[in-house]
C-alpha cells in the first residue's frame, strides 16, 4: 500500500497545483515542484511491499469532540428539507452525489422515515453551463413552511406541497422524473428507479466495506485470516502473496463492519 493516510495538521504543508488557485500550468513548466497531485505532499506514504505506508488511527477524543460539538450529523432532523445537488459524477470522480443518500440513509435509521426529505438532482455536462433549481426550490419550501403554519396538526410530511418530492432535471433545468419511486435503488434493493438510472451512484474506496451511511469512525478489528474466511473479500479471493500483503499493511487486523462497537454517534 502506498498511500498510509494524512500527515497530522502540525505536520501538513501548503498543496500545489492542481488544488492550490493561482498556479498555472505554465508556472508548473517552468517549476515542476509546484505540481502536486492529489495533495501528495501531505500524505503518509510507504515506499516497498515490505515497508506499506503508516496507517493513520482515529483518534477517540477528536471523535468524541466532533459529536459533542454538532460537528456530526446523526440523523435526527426534524425540519423540511429539499437536499438538492448538481450532479458532477460525468467529469469528476470523488463522488460527492453519494452524499444526499448518505444523508437520506442515516435519517431514516434515527427516524424510521424521510417524509420530509426530499432529493433534487440537476445534471451538468462538460463544457454546458451549469444551472440550477435553487430558486425553485425556494420557492417550493416557503410553501411547505406555509402549509405547517397554517396546519399545524398535521406532520411535516403531510404538509409537503405536490412539487416537494424527489426529482431529477436535464442540463437545461427541464424535469426529467419526479415521484417517490424515482430513486429507487440507491439503498434499497428495490429495480432502479428513473433518476437512478439517469444519474448513477458510484462506490467510495474512502469508506471500502463500510456502511452506507459513511459514519464509522474507527472500526472494529478482525484479523485478516477472519476476513478472508468469512468473504470479506469476495467474490475476490487473495492468494497468499495478497494475503502475505494485507497482513503486513494491516498488522492489528482490518475493519469488521459487521460489530456493533463501532465509533459511531
Amino acid at each position: 500500500m502506498k498511500v498510509g493516510g494524512w500527515k497530522k495538521p502540525k505536520d501538513m504543508v501548503q498543496e500545489g497545483f492542481p488544488v492550490l488557485d493561482g498556479i498555472t500550468a505554465a508556472m508548473v513548466l517552468d517549476n515542476p515542484a509546484l505540481f502536486d497531485p492529489w495533495s501528495r505532499r501531505n500524505m503518509r506514504l510507504g515506499w516497498t511491499a515490505d515497508k506499506p505506508a503508516p496507517r493513520t488511527v482515529g483518534n477517540p477524543i477528536a471523535m468524541r469532540a466532533a459529536h459533542a460539538s454538532g460537528m456530526v450529523f446523526s440523523g435526527r432532523m426534524a425540519l423540511p428539507t429539499i437536499d438538492h445537488r448538481q450532479y458532477r459524477e460525468r467529469q469528476l470522480d470523488m463522488h460527492d452525489a453519494r452524499q444526499s443518500f448518505v444523508a437520506r440513509k442515516r435519517v431514516l435509521r434515527e427516524m424510521g422515515t424521510t417524509g420530509h426529505l426530499v432529493i433534487w438532482f440537476t445534471d451538468t455536462r462538460p463544457g454546458v453551463p451549469r444551472v440550477s433549481q435553487g430558486l425553485q426550490a425556494l420557492a417550493v419550501m416557503d410553501k411547505w413552511m406555509a402549509n405547517i403554519r397554517a396546519n399545524p396538526d398535521r406532520t411535516v410530511a403531510q404538509n409537503r406541497p405536490a412539487r416537494a418530492v424527489d426529482s431529477c432535471f436535464d442540463v437545461n433545468g427541464r424535469l426529467m422524473h419526479a415521484g417517490p419511486d424515482v430513486w429507487n435503488g440507491v439503498i434499497d434493493d428495490k429495480p432502479p428507479g428513473a433518476c437512478t438510472r439517469a444519474f448513477p451512484m458510484f462506490g467510495t474506496s474512502r469508506v471500502a466495506g463500510a456502511p452506507y451511511e459513511d459514519d464509522v469512525f474507527r472500526c472494529a478489528l478482525k484479523s485478516v485470516d477472519t476476513a478472508v474466511a468469512d468473504g470479506t473479500y469476495a467474490p475476490w479471493k487473495p492468494d497468499a502473496a495478497a494475503v502475505a500483503r494485507l497482513k503486513r499493511t494491516f498488522p492489528q487486523g482490518v475493519c469488521d463492519y459487521g460489530r456493533k462497537d463501532q465509533a459511531r454517534p
